[in-house]
């Protein structure tokens, strides 16, 4: 077949897909497009106007061959979905600057003549050049793939709501154990509160005057008895809140060991989840505990902030710092590892910082929508 003056093609195998220059292969190549399962269209990158489309683009959008190509850019503009005209329009601006042999493959959104939304999957290149080597055509083949887009959305929304259900029933779990804990630290506290305080405090009458050790022993027990009944169900974090709670203990803890401290409390909701002041109240309350068993230190700071909708939670001391690898040990460490725990099921971050004589520095942070 003759090729047109002026005009070199871009690849051998389609030399005679000229759709304007003989009746009989154009009438071959409609043939052969209609039956394809596939949209078929060439495409006039100069003036940007489909000069053939395929049965399947007609059917899609119920328009002829002749109203696509009449319409010119404006065909581009209404069946092209609008999120997506800026990348099909700079797709085929690219492919003004490519080799013959590149296909450019694309997906974008389509409205069709019912007004729904469909997906397709689009591979293009180059068909026909000038003289001066500048695309004039791209033929393009594209492929209907809403389903398998609907399809993949559906099965990463199971997977979204199958991520929700695992977080509320981690969410219920933490609930449930939080509640078990403080529900056994509060029978425990009753106990001593009401049966060896009870005791001690009888006992101490039946003393006589002269018995002054006898009665100094039991007023140290009494006052120990009511100490670790109060450590157990902190009744100020209930009626007062996390500040007030967090600044008691650490007065009571500290102050005692000669331990000076700095407490920083910045967070904006007057009351935060019950669970989660319960849960930070325990954690600071074993970092505490630690700092002072095992630590000596003489200062303590510590930090309670949030920013945005987490929770950023520090402690530091001056002390003789701490050996990480009792985190790896089974048979060491169980308080760390308690507090690790406690951070996982709420989905938080642990890290701890430290090194030999150069004091431990302990960083977490809580998401405030981890407990419900």
């Amino acid at each position: 077949m003759e090729k047109s003056k002026g005009l070199e093609f871009a690849d051998g195998e389609l030399d005679q897909i000229l759709i304007d220059d003989f009746e009989v292969d154009s009438v071959l190549f409609s043939k052969i497009a209609d039956a394809i399962p596939d949209m078929l269209c060439v495409t006039d990158i100069q003036q940007m106007r489909k000069i053939y489309s395929n049965a399947h683009v007609h059917h899609l959008f119920k328009m002829s061959k002749q109203e696509i190509n009449d319409m010119g850019l404006r065909f581009f503009e209404k069946t092209i979905h609008p999120a997506d005209q800026y990348n099909y329009f700079k797709e085929i601006d690219n492919l003004r600057a490519v080799k013959n042999e590149h296909i450019s493959e694309f997906k974008y959104r389509i409205i069709d003549h019912e007004g729904r939304i469909r997906w397709l999957a689009t591979k293009r290149k180059v068909l026909k050049r000038d003289e001066h080597g500048l695309p004039l055509q791209i033929i393009g083949i594209s492929q209907d793939i809403t389903q398998q887009i609907e399809l993949t959305e559906e099965r990463q929304r199971l997977i979204d709501e199958q991520a929700k259900l695992k977080v509320l029933q981690q969410q219920q779990l933490f609930e449930a154990i939080i509640n078990a804990q403080e529900d056994e630290r509060r029978n425990i506290a009753e106990n001593l509160h009401n049966e060896i305080g009870q005791l001690l405090f009888a006992a101490q009458l039946k003393l006589s005057s002269s018995e002054t050790e006898s009665r100094t022993l039991l007023n140290a027990a009494i006052k120990k008895v009511r100490e670790i009944s109060f450590e157990l169900t902190p009744v100020l974090l209930n009626d007062m809140g996390l500040e007030v709670a967090l600044k008691d203990m650490l007065e009571k803890k500290l102050d005692a060991h000669q331990i000076s401290f700095n407490f920083s409390f910045n967070v904006k909701a007057p009351r935060i989840n019950n669970n989660i002041e319960v849960i930070i109240y325990r954690i600071l309350q074993e970092l505490i505990n630690n700092t002072v068993k095992h630590a000596t230190a003489n200062h303590v700071n510590v930090l309670v902030l949030q920013k945005g909708d987490e929770l950023y939670i520090s402690q530091t001391d001056n002390g003789t710092g701490l050996d990480k690898s009792i985190l790896n040990d089974s048979k060491k460490g169980f308080g760390i590892k308690s507090i690790i725990n406690r951070l996982h099921i709420l989905n938080g971050v642990f890290e701890v910082f430290s090194s030999p004589e150069s004091g431990t520095k302990v960083l977490m942070n809580i998401p405030l929508n981890s407990a419900k």
